[in-house]
C-alpha cells in the first residue's frame, strides 16, 4: 500500500508542476479500524471501517490553496489540480509560506517499532470474548457496579507525505485499546454533597497487542477507582497543596506545551510569548518533545513536512528554551523549524525520585486530584481554574472522596510550585507523564 501511495504522490507532484505549480506538498493516508461495544453481555456495536484521502497544497507566487479529496484517481484529481491553481490569482500573497530547507528533510535513523506484524493473529470472536469477559471480570468484582460500557479498538494507518523538494516517505502503525467504563448510584446522605450517579473506568492502548493491560488489571482499577468516589463531600475553600494524578499531570502539561507551539506565539495567544530563556517552571523541571522513543504513541520518523526527526528541549531546570514550530511559524517568528509541524511527538516530562504515594505522604492537608472539567485552562492569559473531583489528604493519608469544587491557580506560579515529581510513569498518552506535586493552589468548594 505504501508503495502505490509514494507513486500516487510522485504523479500528483508532477501534474501540478506541469500545470503551473511552483511548489506542492501531498499528504496520503489510509485507515481501517475495527470497534467493539458492548454492554449487560451484549454487543451494542460491532464496526469496521476503511477511510483514505488525500491533502494536497499547491503555491505559485506566493499563493497557495489546498485540495482534500476522498477520491484517489487521477482522472479525478487532475482537473481539480488544474482548477485550484487556476483559482490562485484571486488570492492573497503570503510571504511567509515555503517549503522547508532540503538539507531539514529525511528520515531520522532509528527503529521506532511502531507496527506490529502480528496484527491480524487474533479474529473477531476472540476480540468479542474478551470484550465480554472484561465486562463480568468488572461486575464480579462487586455488585454496586453496573455496565456504561466495555470495549475493545484496533486500527492499522498508513501514511505518505511528499514535495516538490523531492522529499517522499512513509509509514505504517498500529493502535490496540481496551477498557472499561461503569457507574454506582451514590447513597443518600442527609446534607452531603452524594444522591447521584458516580462514574469512572480504566483503559490500555498500545502499539503492540501484546502491550495492552491484562482483561483483569483493568477490571480492578476500574472498580477501585469508582468505589473510592462514593460518598463524596465539597471540600471547604482553602488553599492547599494539590497531587495531581498521572492523567491530570498529562493534561496540565499538554495545556502548558499548547502555550509552546509556534502558531500561539505568532499570534500573541500564549502566556509564554517573549519568555524564552527565562524561568518559568522550578529547577527540578525537566520537559522535552522526543520522537525518537520506540513503541511510544508519538514516535515519528520525520514532521508533517517531511522535517528530520529529532529530540528537542523544552524547559531545562526551569528554564524555557524552545517553541515548536513549522516552518510556517518559524518563518512568522524569523526563526528556524525544529521539527514540530503538525505538532508535539511524544512530551517528556522527566521523571523525579518519589513514589506517588510518597507525593500523598509529604502532605497534611490537602487534595490528590483525579478529573477535571471546563475550558478553564486560558494558555492566552495563563490563569487556570477547572472544575475537579479528588480525594482529600489528611496527615499524608488519602481520606474522603470530594467533588463539585474548583482548583484555581496560574500557569507560571503552577509551573514554579511543582516541588516533587513522581517517578512512575503513565505511558497510554503521548505525553508521558508521572504524579507531580504542586505545593499551593486555590479550592473552591463551601
Amino acid at each position: 500500500m505504501l508503495e502505490s501511495y509514494k507513486e500516487l504522490a510522485q504523479e500528483v507532484i508532477a501534474t501540478a508542476q506541469k500545470i503551473g505549480a511552483e511548489l506542492v506538498t501531498v499528504s496520503i493516508g489510509c485507515t481501517t479500524s475495527f470497534q467493539i461495544e458492548a454492554r449487560n453481555q451484549q454487543i451494542d456495536l460491532l464496526k469496521e471501517a476503511c477511510s483514505s484521502g488525500i491533502h494536497l497544497t499547491v503555491c505559485k507566487n506566493q499563493r497557495r490553496s489546498s485540495i482534500t479529496s476522498n477520491d484517489l484517481r487521477m482522472e479525478t484529481l487532475t482537473p481539480l489540480i488544474s482548477s485550484t491553481i487556476k483559482t490562485l490569482s484571486y488570492i492573497g500573497a503570503d510571504k511567509f509560506y515555503n517549503l522547508p530547507d532540503p538539507s531539514l528533510q529525511g528520515r531520522a535513523s532509528a527503529d521506532l517499532k511502531f507496527f506490529d506484524t502480528d496484527f491480524y493473529q487474533a479474529n473477531t470472536s476472540e476480540k468479542i470474548k474478551n470484550t465480554l469477559l472484561q465486562e463480568k471480570l468488572t461486575l464480579d468484582l462487586d455488585k454496586r457496579l453496573h455496565t456504561e460500557q466495555a470495549y475493545y479498538s484496533d486500527l492499522i494507518s498508513q501514511a505518505v507525505y511528499a514535495d516538490s523538494n523531492g522529499f517522499i516517505d512513509g509509514y505504517e502503525k498500529s493502535l490496540f485499546t481496551r477498557g472499561m467504563s461503569a457507574f454506582v448510584e451514590d447513597q443518600s446522605i442527609l446534607g452531603q454533597n452524594t444522591a447521584r450517579k458516580q462514574t469512572d473506568g480504566w483503559y490500555s492502548c498500545a502499539r503492540f497487542y501484546d502491550k495492552l493491560e491484562p482483561l483483569d488489571s483493568i477490571s480492578h482499577k476500574t472498580c477501585e477507582r469508582l468505589i473510592r468516589k462514593i460518598g463524596a463531600v465539597k471540600p471547604k475553600s482553602q488553599e492547599v497543596p494539590v497531587v495531581f494524578s498521572p492523567e491530570m499531570a498529562r493534561s496540565f502539561i499538554g495545556s502548558v506545551v499548547s502555550g509552546m507551539m509556534g502558531e500561539n506565539i505568532f499570534r500573541k495567544q500564549s502566556f509564554l510569548l517573549n519568555r524564552l530563556e527565562t524561568k518559568i517552571a522550578n529547577e527540578n523541571l525537566q520537559l522535552r518533545d522526543d520522537p525518537l522513543l520506540a513503541g511510544k504513541l508519538g514516535s515519528r520518523y520525520f514532521d508533517s513536512e517531511g522535517v528530520k526527526a529529532q529530540p528537542l528541549t523544552l524547559i531545562e531546570n526551569g528554564i524555557f528554551q524552545n517553541y515548536l514550530l513549522s516552518t510556517y511559524s518559524a518563518n512568522k517568528l524569523n526563526m528556524k523549524t525544529n521539527g514540530c509541524a503538525g505538532g508535539s511527538s511524544n512530551i517528556v516530562l522527566e521523571p523525579g525520585k518519589y513514589t506517588e504515594e510518597e507525593l500523598i505522604a509529604s502532605v497534611k492537608n490537602g487534595l490528590y486530584l483525579t478529573f477535571m472539567s471546563g475550558q478553564g485552562a486560558n494558555i492566552t492569559t495563563g490563569d487556570y481554574s477547572r472544575g475537579a473531583q479528588g480525594i482529600w489528604i489528611r496527615d499524608g493519608k488519602l481520606a474522603e472522596p470530594v467533588s463539585e469544587f474548583t482548583i484555581a491557580s496560574t500557569f507560571l506560579d503552577m509551573l514554579n510550585n511543582i516541588t516533587m515529581i513522581a517517578c512512575e510513569v503513565d505511558e497510554r498518552s503521548s505525553i508521558l507523564c508521572p504524579a507531580v506535586k504542586i505545593q499551593k493552589m486555590t479550592v473552591a468548594g463551601t
